[in-house]
């Protein structure tokens, strides 16, 4: 080890600490935190074909195992779709809930 390196180190502290100070002044960790809308979009999209595809393939699985084919499969993709329309209406009531907080701090 030089007698160099705690000099730099000393450097890399502040400029480390400065970093630091301007980004809790811009509010990035409030920014972070919030999510982005293109987030919010995939993540409804997600829940939708997600509810949507599962009642799909326990239909199909049913549907295959009683040989009842095409009825199990349609009923639970009714179903599937109907709960991802839930969590998307969930998850939408939790966001705009989350506006209003934000809204009412500033």
């Amino acid at each position: 080890m030089t007698e160099r390196q705690p000099e730099e180190l000393d450097a890399f502290g502040a400029k480390l600490k400065a970093a630091r100070e301007r980004i809790e002044g811009t509010g990035a960790q409030e920014l972070a935190s919030e999510g982005t809308s293109l987030g919010y979009g995939f993540r409804l999209s997600v829940e939708l074909l997600a509810g949507l595809l599962a009642g799909l393939g326990f239909g199909y699985l049913i549907d295959g195992w009683l040989d009842t084919r095409p009825w199990f499969m349609l009923v639970l993709m009714v179903l599937g779709l109907g709960g991802g329309i839930l969590n998307v209406m969930r998850v939408t009531r939790t966001m705009e809930r989350q506006a209003a907080e934000k809204d009412e701090k500033r």
